[in-house]
């Protein structure tokens, strides 16, 4: 294990809903995020991708692991379960490793699919809606309202020369576990917003860690991923 890597899951439709089925998660609205966190889990351990995004025209996840894709392929044939390592096309995985620095000064187009929410208490809410809360007809318009939440959260590892909201869904669905132990699933609804930025590193250690760590809540059910490419 070295360094951070770059990780394409094949998602083959019919075998991943049948591991669903089998474990009792219930059909999904939109994205697949809990039952694609379920399957990483039982697949890879401790070692899953996160943060990951599912690609549902192309079929795929891309995710950043710790681990290579030999690495988890290694893992998940001597440890997942044998219907979550049904569902999976090993011959389809695939993996490269990430820069191990990078440059103050480097120009990067980033997308994220992001969950733009807050959390007071054992409250979470939509941030729109929190501002509103707040500011009431005084609030900025929702797009407004995410652009600036999303230039918050890169604590100094980039300077954004332009942020732009590619879409925004006033809901989708997350299913999760009740934390009272019990297996039936609660339909959680959620924000989501996708950016598109183009960015100067300023801080590499800073922006090597929001590769690694992602972008808001719910990384680990589909959002936050910090995709990169060459500025536009």
């Amino acid at each position: 294990m070295s360094g951070l890597h770059l990780v394409r899951i094949p998602v083959v439709a019919p075998r991943l809903l049948r591991f669903a089925a089998e474990q009792g998660i219930t059909q999904e609205e939109d994205g697949l995020g809990y039952t694609l966190h379920a399957w990483f889990a039982a697949l890879f351990g401790e070692a899953a991708p996160k943060p990951f995004r599912y690609f549902e025209r192309r079929h795929e996840v891309l995710g950043y692991s710790a681990h290579s894709a030999a690495e988890l392929l290694e893992r998940a044939q001597a440890f997942a379960s044998p219907q979550a390592w049904a569902a999976l096309d090993p011959a389809g995985v695939f993996s490269k490793p990430m820069p191990p620095a990078w440059r103050a000064g480097q120009r990067l187009h980033l997308e994220v699919l992001a969950c733009p929410v807050s959390r007071k208490g054992d409250e979470e809410k939509d941030l729109y809606l929190r501002t509103l809360d707040r500011l009431g007809a005084d609030a900025p318009p929702r797009g407004e309202v995410y652009r600036q939440w999303f230039a918050s959260q890169w604590n100094g590892a980039v300077q954004l020369e332009e942020v732009e909201l590619l879409g925004m869904a006033s809901r989708t669905r997350l299913l999760r576990r009740a934390r009272n132990g019990h297996s039936r699933l609660l339909v959680v609804e959620r924000p989501q917003a996708l950016f598109g930025a183009n960015a100067v590193v300023q801080d590499g250690e800073q922006f090597a860690e929001r590769l690694c760590r992602g972008i808001g809540r719910h990384r680990a059910f589909g959002f936050g991923m910090v995709l990169v490419a060459p500025p536009r």
